[in-house]
């Protein structure tokens, strides 16, 4: 049995904090699903499963919804299967998932419920066990009913589904976000167990024993995400040995650099950072530091300017960049035969570079 497993496209985000390609970021994310439907055709895969988070929240558009159960309905497959995870969860007053069943038709399987689905019905000798959220937040999982459940039906590939933070892999300090631990998912009696919540894949490098895959998001979402955006394309054979590929689904890359600047052409090697052929998808927040003459700072406008047409967003922040103390920066700055003045020379000519720069930042203080 092949699969295609992803997770976390959160379809319906709003990136208000990207104004100029607010449009842009929104729509990649339903380009990614249906790139995913693609590649999952193309690898003829028997099983499309999204372990949760198909949607940013509860409350998403009518139009998200009917667009992404437009994609997942072109799945030539055997089925799709989708988990609700902790954004989108099931509501007892739920209107999402109503909504999405009704646009979908009979071409993707809800796994709402914690129960066993027996997928005999799709021509697969296999059950899903799926762990569903039912809240944004939770201290406790929703995998706890597999281990007692897992000898039926009958089956040669018993698959668990859920959505939460595992141990050793997931940043979860509070412990609210389904916490799973090693042990209780080793211990449920699965074959396989297909994971979503943690926006980083694992294993990074599978071996022929790894049963625990975990897709992280198809798609960027943010700094914290560095990587392309990936999904796992999976090979279950007949004694349930696991063979693994990563596929890449992104198209837009956060990437977050910061520069130290002492001479002009370390603003050159800022530049280059919005060149290549991946730079028009890339979001760059940029951080420039150092101490510089005044002609290099005047510059930094210009080095904005120039990055911008090659990037898709840049977030350039200058703040860590200062003018550097020298004597004609003081005159500048006091008038001649001042007490900053003459402090600031004097601190200069004998060369205590660190007395200086303390000793104008306190100056700059007062003044303020």
């Amino acid at each position: 049995m092949r699969i295609l497993l992803c997770s976390d496209l959160h379809l319906g985000m709003k990136f208000a904090g990207y104004p100029d390609v607010q449009e842009r970021l929104v729509e990649v994310r339903f380009t990614c699903l249906e790139r995913i439907v693609a590649a999952a055709n193309e690898a003829r895969c028997d099983l499309l499963v999204i372990a949760g988070d198909l949607f940013e929240r509860v409350t998403v558009a009518r139009r998200d919804v009917q667009r992404a159960a437009a994609a997942l309905r072109g799945f030539q497959g055997r089925l799709a299967a989708v988990l609700p995870g902790n954004h989108d969860y099931v509501a007892p007053d739920d209107e999402l998932w109503p909504r999405f069943r009704d646009a979908c038709g009979d071409s993707v399987l809800v796994l709402d419920q914690p129960r066993p689905y027996p997928l005999g019905h799709f021509d697969l000798d296999a059950c899903l066990y799926p762990g569903p959220c039912t809240t944004k937040h939770s201290d406790a999982n929703a995998i706890g009913w597999v281990r007692a459940a897992s000898t039926e039906p009958v089956v040669r590939h018993r698959i668990g589904v859920a959505h939460g933070a595992v141990e050793g892999q997931s940043p979860d300090q509070d412990g609210l976000y389904f916490p799973m631990s090693l042990r209780e998912l080793a211990e449920a009696g699965m074959h396989l167990w297909l994971l979503g919540h943690t926006h980083l894949r694992f294993p990074a490098i599978p071996g022929a024993r790894d049963t625990l895959f975990c897709a992280g998001t198809p798609e960027p979402d943010g700094f914290d995400c560095r990587h392309e955006g990936q999904s796992w394309l999976l090979d279950l054979d007949e004694q349930n040995a696991v063979s693994a590929r990563v596929l890449r689904t992104g198209q837009l890359r956060f990437r977050e650099e910061v520069v130290d600047v002492r001479q002009a052409s370390d603003l050159d090697k800022a530049a280059r950072l919005a060149e290549g052929p991946e730079s028009t998808g890339t979001i760059l927040r940029l951080h420039l530091k150092g101490k510089v003459p005044r002609e290099i700072l005047a510059s930094v406008g210009d080095l904005r300017a120039r990055m911008a047409q090659g990037l898709l967003h840049l977030d350039l922040r200058s703040d860590a960049l200062q003018e550097e103390i020298t004597r004609d920066a003081i005159d500048r700055s006091y008038p001649s035969g001042s007490f900053p003045h003459t402090l600031l020379v004097r601190l200069a000519e004998r060369g205590d570079q660190d007395a200086l720069e303390a000793a104008s930042e306190l100056l700059a203080e007062m003044r303020a």
